[in-house]
């Protein structure tokens, strides 16, 4: 029987994913997380997910102009679960390879094993510039900085003493102890959309982030196969649950009605200084677009969302799916006691496996 995980993308900036002035506005904090980490352990979900954000973008909402720092957040949630995943998004830029290696190396352990890091060698680089570290021309080489520092974490997890001469590393006899728990060494997430940031997930990651188009799903496996690897593809989506099918599309309609475009628009200006990744911004002027990093938008009923889900899973053959809400705690609830039961039948019909009410079941 096959097996998908289900995890969550944690609101770790203000007002989660929903560039909206409908939606929740409130600042992120560590009971936020908490709530959130326990009912997703008790729903049977298999990770938690966050993302790094270091600015916001202003407008009526003052969109992700709040934000908990995730390495440190992850390790104070992973003292309050005992099964999930954790994953931390990580820049290089921000941490030299054996400072990083150490504190992987440390939650790994506080974790019990459970510990894992999404590589970013950018998103939008205004978030580094407004602190001096980009070097000169890192956009023209950022993945092999990325490549580079990958190279030396890995050694630093599995190697007594490493020795690495690089263009931007320069490791002599350099030493980490303890080694990570997990062998050979945590898990690592990537979520490059260029041929070059998929061929550096299909070489290094054991999960690749990215959109459900065939296309890039089967180039990110065919990359993985040229590595002699495999690589597991995940996707995010919005769960937007209602009573009825028609009380979720009202719902999804107000919350495009009342966009924040000027919080929007900000993000997109950012995107576009980036200059590398041009999709991106002509994705974010897409009419649809509630938000961003929220996921393709899945609304209805809660058997609704169930069919929507399974066929989901199916047809695209994924191995993870990463949920977005619009109030995380009320409509996890409404996933744990009402959708994930359908979905769990559903997905078995077609052998397929989904961990959900494993740990209710345990716990009881």
């Amino acid at each position: 029987m096959r097996k998908v995980e289900l995890g969550i993308f944690m609101p770790i900036a203000s007002n989660g994913f929903i560039f909206s002035k409908r939606a929740p506005h409130y600042i992120p904090t560590f009971e936020l997380h908490r709530q959130i980490a326990v009912l997703a352990e008790e729903t049977g979900l298999d990770y938690l997910f966050w993302m790094g954000k270091w600015m916001g973008y202003g407008g009526p909402t003052r969109h992700w102009e709040e934000s908990l720092e995730p390495i440190t957040l992850s390790s104070a949630i992973a003292a309050s679960t005992s099964r999930l995943k954790l994953f931390a998004t990580i820049n290089p830029l921000l941490f030299h390879p054996t400072v990083a290696a150490k504190m992987v190396a440390t939650i790994d352990d506080v974790s019990g094993g459970r510990f894992g890091i999404n590589i970013v060698t950018g998103n939008t680089l205004d978030e580094y510039y407004q602190m001096g570290i980009v070097p000169e021309g890192y956009n023209e080489y950022r993945y092999q900085y990325a490549e580079e520092w990958t190279t030396a974490i890995k050694a630093l997890w599995t190697q007594e003493k490493v020795t690495f001469k690089g263009r931007f590393f320069d490791l002599t006899d350099c030493v980490s102890a303890p080694k990570p728990q997990q062998k050979p060494y945590p898990a690592i997430v990537s979520a490059g959309t260029s041929d070059e940031g998929l061929r550096f997930g299909a070489k290094h990651s054991d999960y690749a982030f990215m959109g459900l188009r065939a296309e890039e799903i089967a180039k990110t496996r065919g990359f993985a196969a040229e590595y002699g690897r495999t690589i597991k593809i995940a996707t995010n989506l919005f769960l937007l649950p209602r009573p009825t099918d028609a009380e979720a599309e009202t719902e999804l309609a107000a919350l495009r009605t009342e966009l924040d475009h000027e919080a929007l628009e900000n993000l997109i200006a950012s995107t576009e200084r980036d200059m590398r990744d041009a999709k991106r911004a002509d994705y974010l002027r897409a009419p649809h677009i509630i938000g961003f990093g929220n996921g393709m938008p899945v609304a209805g009923s809660p058997e609704t969302i169930a069919r929507k889900l399974a066929k989901l899973i199916i047809e695209n053959n994924v191995d993870a799916l990463q949920f977005t809400f619009l109030d995380f705690i009320k409509d996890l609830g409404v996933f744990r006691r009402s959708i994930a039961p359908i979905l769990k039948d559903l997905l078995a019909r077609e052998s397929v496996f989904v961990n959900l009410g494993e740990e209710r079941a345990t716990a009881a």
